[in-house]
């Protein structure tokens, strides 16, 4: 599994460094590097990232100001050239704090700090999510409590999904492929880049797709003999 990353410091040469470290680490994929905490905010509206590099001292919003800004904040390593910071880093529960310069050796030491607390969250997930049967979603400003039994079909809009459920729609900020980690993969296939379905409410398939309530959603091509495994469907 490869985690995407995003270096915030105000400086270039700061920048540069942790972006060489890390370029030497199976696991991460560079994502972005920004100058400051607005460009950051602006950033990750558009693209997520899984774990953030980012300095305390910068103009106009600092480190900690900026994770204060941070509804749902990705993991972050904390860079900085000074030690005094560390009790109101740790406060944060950030997965470490790196002083400047940063050996090599050291930010190795804090991504893998970062890979071990990823390995446990889906060690977990993987662990629970066959026999827990709802899921708590974002929207309307609310946080829904949503029974698996319910969802018919969830479909991808850009930076938001549709969940149909019901009787109604739900519109979130999520991303498809992380909503599709919570779901258990006995129950729901992913069939196309833009549709995961119940497999308990589809009424029919065919070489193109299958019907949910009177409505048919296509095969993706890389999706299509996996779905139909899971769906237990061998089309002549």
């Amino acid at each position: 599994m490869t985690f995407k990353y995003l270096v915030v410091d105000d400086e270039p040469l700061a920048r540069k460094l942790v972006i060489s470290h890390a370029s030497k680490i199976e696991g991460l994929e560079f994502a972005a590097e920004c100058c400051d905490a607005i460009e950051a905010s602006n950033l990750l509206r558009l693209q997520p990232v899984d774990l953030i590099f980012l300095d305390i001292q910068m103009p106009e919003i600092d480190g900690f100001q900026f994770i204060g800004t941070l509804k749902n904040p990705p993991s972050i390593i904390l860079t900085t050239a000074f030690r005094h910071f560390a009790p109101e880093a740790f406060e944060l529960d950030v997965v470490d704090y790196l002083l400047k310069p940063i050996a090599f050796e050291r930010l190795l030491k804090a991504v893998n700090k970062f890979f071990d607390q990823k390995r446990n969250t889906l060690t977990t997930i993987a662990g629970s999510k066959e026999s827990q049967n709802f899921i708590y979603l974002k929207a309307d400003r609310k946080m829904h409590k949503i029974s698996l039994n319910d969802i018919l079909y969830i479909e991808s809009l850009d930076e938001y999904i549709k969940v149909h459920l019901h009787g109604k729609v739900l519109l979130s900020r999520e991303n498809i492929s992380t909503l599709a980690e919570k779901l258990p993969g006995k129950s729901f296939a992913r069939i196309h880049r833009s549709f995961i379905v119940s497999s308990r409410f589809v009424s029919s398939v065919s070489a193109e797709g299958v019907e949910i309530n009177g409505k048919v959603l296509p095969f993706g091509r890389a999706y299509k003999l996996s779905a139909l495994a899971m769906l237990e469907v061998r089309l002549k």
